[in-house]
């Protein structure tokens, strides 16, 4: 897509409907319609070259996507680490011949429960640890059973009710952790995690951690001492817990001083025990031999951790405020500009490399990594944060994207220059970034083409500047395809290979792909053959990147899936073959697919948000009109073991054996 598109659209008819599929799974259909070029343009660069499914599989790599926050568990309102049930979810990754289980960040979470919208890349969600685990020896002893929460089930949870059920049970077994002999076990590791991370990150977060305990989550809003404390740490070399006394003593009770230190080192067992449970999981899949595949944010939240530690390397103003903001172009999916808000790096600082590479390796050392929206360290939008009008008016913020009869641009309003090449900036050694990832992988002990899978969708994947890197640096990452979403049979259309007529001459025959079936906030697969085995055969359905046609998707299961007329009337059938399509391409090195995919339900477990207008739906805040947080829909307990779909409790049991058994026929 041509960036002078973006602003050429002005007509476009979205039609949002929700419909329930057993009781509390949402099937959101989105039907967009427009005679404009951004969405007449075939997404054909993305789209890949179809050979027939007349094989067994043979995908070597094959992952399930799927947020451990989403599972049931015991005495807990989101999945957990160590947990029954996340054992009987690796079984079934297991019988189902997954080698890899794909993530979303692990990152610590605030009220929305986004995880791409972190306060900081370094801590991560501390209510994925176990409870249960804490009552015993190994871990001291330091919970009872009787203080354990109540065994309490819920579809859907809120970060309030996470802390209410975890946090003060936090506190307790820290009290007794504290006790503890410094000969025990669980004192040695704790010392060793400490020595580990403490001058990487966990001082820094800690102290952020204490101080936001008394004056809130966003450090702009703190005493101007208090903001300006890490660069008072580095001046003259303090420990961030001795400035902070110095700094409160004015201001608070020495009781009140003190509770801000207890936060501090509470923080730290928090994070220490998050690690010794994660190690744990890690080792029960690799044991199961299953691999993870975690997730690297793009962005950090401003009034966050990472940007109140490291302020010279964001685009900030006097007063700290971003200047510019992260964000995304309209593009046929989602033809909205889509704000996200994030602080923007400033690539000139030599602070942010050092923090990149930093980060880099603390995540491979815990996995493989997905890059999230890669295509912004090529490109980015940068929407700017005030916007003056050509009569004059200044406009902040979500004022600039507000409906035109209301003053401000319009949610579509876009304009080209925003649009920032940011691929020729370099480190102190020369590198760029893709030269700096692909080192960093190499001195872990991995190789850059099996360990970096590329999120490269969207109109920022269509530039120059994008095709100029897939050129010079696409044979070393694994990049990513969703055929279905991205106009699945335009090569019968078009009578030939789409791959060879746009790739360039290097990456005709290019096999480091990931192939997708969807992704953690596209509509599932099944949304999409019921929709296009319905619709009328002229009409033009766009639900994910690109923009199909039910009669070529007709033609698709006709030529491609081997399927009659009659069979494409049995939809579970056409899911089941175009399932098998996916892995049985000779082409491929990687499938990955989701759990609602998989399963063939209903299932989403977010909606991208946009600016203004259908923010509460598209974020799914609590509020009346979404109903539910970011990312809180948890599968019911024992779902893999039960087969009755009736009531809000169903169970999957009959369609995880399907899938099972086909990829065990797949892959003997």
């Amino acid at each position: 897509m041509k960036i002078s598109a973006i602003n050429e659209y002005t007509n476009y008819n979205r039609i949002a409907a929700q419909k329930v599929d057993s009781g509390i799974y949402t099937k959101a259909v989105l039907l967009e319609n427009s005679k404009s070029d951004i969405f007449e343009k075939k997404n054909k660069y993305n789209t890949i070259s179809f050979t027939g499914v007349d094989g067994k599989g043979t995908v070597k790599q094959r992952g399930m996507l799927f947020h451990i926050s989403s599972l049931p568990a015991t005495r807990s309102y989101c999945g957990q680490f160590l947990d029954p049930q996340t054992d009987k979810f690796i079984e079934f990754l297991k019988e189902s011949k997954q080698t890899h289980w794909i993530f979303n960040p692990l990152f610590a979470l605030g009220d929305d429960l986004c995880p791409y919208n972190s306060s900081g890349r370094f801590s991560k969600n501390k209510y994925l640890v176990n409870l249960n685990e804490l009552v015993k020896p190994e871990y001291g002893s330091i919970l009872k059973p009787s203080e354990l929460p109540d065994d309490v089930t819920s579809p859907v949870f809120t970060k309030d009710m996470l802390k209410a059920q975890k946090d003060p049970r936090f506190k307790k077994a820290y009290s007794r952790f504290q006790k503890l002999d410094a000969s025990n076990p669980l004192k040695i590791e704790y010392n060793k995690f400490l020595d580990e991370n403490k001058a990487l990150w966990l001082d820094t977060y800690s102290a952020y951690d204490g101080i936001s305990s008394i004056y809130g989550d966003n450090w702009r809003e703190w005493p101007r001492n208090l903001q300006l404390l890490p660069e008072k740490a580095r001046k003259f070399d303090k420990p961030f817990e001795l400035l902070i006394q110095e700094e409160l003593k004015n201001n608070l009770s020495n009781k009140e001083i003190k509770n801000v230190i207890d936060k501090i080192n509470l923080f730290k067992f928090e994070q220490f025990i998050y690690d010794k449970q994660f190690k744990q999981f890690k080792n029960n899949l690799q044991e199961n031999g299953i691999n993870l595949i975690l997730d690297l944010a793009i962005g950090v939240n401003p009034n966050g951790v990472d940007v109140w530690a490291n302020k010279d390397m964001f685009l900030l103003d006097k007063d700290f405020k971003p200047t510019k903001v992260s964000g995304c172009p309209p593009e046929s999916a989602y033809p909205r500009t889509q704000v996200w808000g994030h602080a923007l790096y400033n690539y000139d600082s030599p602070k942010f490399w050092d923090y990149q590479e930093a980060s880099l390796r603390k995540l491979l050392n815990e996995g493989d990594l997905r890059l999230d929206h890669f295509v912004g360290y090529i490109n980015r939008a940068e929407i700017p944060t005030e916007f003056a009008t050509d009569d004059g008016r200044i406009l902040k913020g979500d004022e600039i994207f507000a409906s035109k009869d209301k003053g401000g641009m319009g949610k579509s309003f876009f304009k080209p220059e925003w649009i920032a090449r940011i691929d020729k900036k370099t480190n102190k050694f020369g590198e760029n970034m893709f030269e700096l990832f692909m080192r960093v992988a190499k001195e872990e002990g991995k190789i850059p083409q099996d360990c970096y899978i590329l999120e490269d969708f969207g109109p920022l994947a269509e530039t120059k500047a994008y095709k100029e890197f897939k050129n010079k640096f696409g044979d070393d990452f694994i990049s990513q395809r969703i055929p279905i979403a991205m106009g699945i049979g335009e090569n019968i259309q078009q009578k030939q290979d789409i791959t060879n007529i746009n790739y360039p001459e290097k990456l005709k025959n290019q096999k480091n792909i990931a192939l997708l079936t969807g992704n953690h906030d596209l509509p599932p697969l099944k949304e999409y053959v019921d929709l296009l085995l319905d619709s009328d055969s002229k009409s033009g359905i766009s639900l994910g990147r690109g923009k199909n046609s039910p009669a070529l998707f007709r033609d698709f299961c006709k030529k491609e899936l081997k399927l009659t007329k009659e069979e494409m009337k049995d939809h579970d059938l056409v899911m089941r073959e175009l399932m098998k399509w996916h892995y049985t391409r000779n082409n491929i090195k990687q499938v990955q697919t989701t759990l609602q995919d998989a399963l063939g339900i209903y299932y989403r477990p977010n909606i991208p948000g946009y600016w203004n207008g259908m923010e509460d739906k598209y974020k799914m805040k609590t509020t009346a009109e979404a109903l539910l947080p970011y990312w809180s829909r948890v599968f019911p307990k024992d779902f893999l073991d039960r087969t009755d779909k009736s009531g809000i409790n169903p169970g999957y049991k009959d369609l995880a054996q399907n899938y099972i058994q086909m990829m065990q026929e797949l892959f003997k």
